[in-house]
């Protein structure tokens, strides 16, 4: 996983970030505004985890020896737990934010399966650099390194979905509240 997938997943929690609510009922304004208030709550670890996953690659750059790469690959594991207990304390706070609006509950409980989602590709990825952590000789790195990588693939490319489809749901969520869309999305 590296700093664009861990972008691409606070950016898209951002874009409910500042609801422009014009034209709707003060209950659906209050209730677009309670949702938008908890899936924000990814800033915060969102950024956290980008900086620890910046100072992963940075001691990765710098590996001398056997036990620098295991240093690195659990710095990485480590930052991915963070992150992880993050996202399912966020699924418990979605999960308890009551709603009354049908359409609304709707989108909670797709971004609910969004994060848990989530939760279990950067678990996957875990695992997967796990695999670094736990070698024992240089002789079986290559072989290690070369099934991380191809776990890691597999749990990028379902980030990069999962991505898209929060992407897509915030947008209808901020259509239904009748947010303003931000200009540049960036990446």
């Amino acid at each position: 996983m590296n700093r664009r997938q861990g972008r691409l997943i606070g950016r898209a929690a951002g874009l409910l970030l500042p609801l422009l609510l014009m034209g709707c009922g003060s209950s659906k304004v209050a209730q677009c505004n309670q949702l938008a208030e908890v899936v924000n709550q990814t800033q915060g670890f969102m950024q956290e985890f980008e900086v620890e996953i910046q100072t992963f690659s940075e001691s990765a750059a710098q590996v001398q020896d056997l036990d620098d790469i295991k240093l690195a690959a659990s710095q990485y594991t480590t930052a991915v737990d963070k992150v992880v207990t993050n996202l399912d304390g966020l699924v418990s706070d979605l999960q308890a934010t009551t709603l009354r609006d049908e359409d609304l509950s709707q989108f909670r409980d797709s971004y609910v399966v969004v994060v848990q989602g989530f939760g279990a590709a950067l678990t996957d990825a875990r695992e997967a650099m796990e695999l670094v952590v736990q070698v024992e000789s240089e002789a079986e790195l290559p072989a290690r390194i070369e099934e991380s990588q191809q776990q890691t693939m597999a749990a990028v490319a379902a980030i990069e979905n999962l991505s898209q489809t929060e992407s897509q749901l915030i947008t209808n969520v901020n259509s239904y509240c009748g947010a303003a869309q931000p200009a540049d999305l960036g990446s």
